[in-house]
């Protein structure tokens, strides 16, 4: 569901709904480019569980989402982490952890006025 601002440190925001549709799309295409993982940190001592999009390839500049990224390791370029982000797609938008995507069922989700925005995503 499309709200303008995620996180608690505003990790992930948008100018408009067009920007929400075109970023679901570009985290539709399960090309590789990006992962949706879920990590357990606490588990590790960290301080809490992290729901994150992982960049195994840089944000393509025309993406007109507001991300905050920080630093990848190994095959990852970056990683944008808000849980109440991949929460929100998780039940929203029918995303699924890891890096395939059901693109079908995912563009279902998106109001038709917006379909146009879902589809330039995927193109990116």
């Amino acid at each position: 569901m499309y709200q303008a601002d995620f996180g608690t440190k505003h990790q992930i925001s948008f100018n408009s709904e067009s920007e929400y549709y075109e970023l679901l799309g570009y985290l539709s295409k399960s090309d590789g480019s990006t992962i949706l993982v879920w990590e357990d940190n606490d588990l590790q001592g960290a301080w809490a569980k992290e729901g994150r999009i992982l960049f195994i390839e840089a944000q393509p500049a025309s993406l007109k989402a507001n991300l905050l990224h920080t630093a990848g390791v190994g095959n990852i370029v970056s990683r944008v982490n808000c849980n109440e982000f991949v929460l929100n797609i998780r039940a929203n938008n029918g995303f699924v952890l890891g890096e395939i995507q059901n693109i079908p069922q995912i563009r279902a989700t998106v109001p038709q006025q917006y379909i146009s925005d879902f589809d330039a995503g995927l193109q990116l």
